[in-house]
């Protein structure tokens, strides 16, 4: 419901390492923008987030923050920048995983 049917992002460059900025903006998002946009519009705005980060911060799944996301590139709400990598290496995964094992 959330993203109206699609199930992949306008811009298929958007990962889930795709690095998110909010654009300053002078006038709020509508009130009719669906919570979920406002929030991930607020999550974005207190610096540099990754699409997993914002994801999490969210509770939603990554596929459907992705489409958000290139919903609010294309409205010019959030810039992206490329992340590091396409696949994350062992090391990087075992590194999370530790990293989760520690919480």
């Amino acid at each position: 419901m959330l993203t109206g049917g699609r199930a992949a992002p306008s811009d298929p460059r958007i990962g889930v390492d795709t690095l998110l900025a909010a654009v300053p903006s002078e006038t709020p998002p509508s009130v009719t923008a669906p919570p979920q946009l406002r929030a991930l519009l607020r999550v974005c705005g207190g610096g540099v987030l990754s699409v997993a980060e914002a994801a999490a911060h969210l509770n939603l799944p990554v596929s459907v923050v992705r489409i958000l996301v290139g919903d609010l590139v294309a409205a010019g709400r959030l810039r992206t920048h490329a992340g590091s990598f396409t696949d994350p290496s062992l090391d990087l995964l075992k590194e999370v995983l530790d990293g989760l094992r520690d919480l």
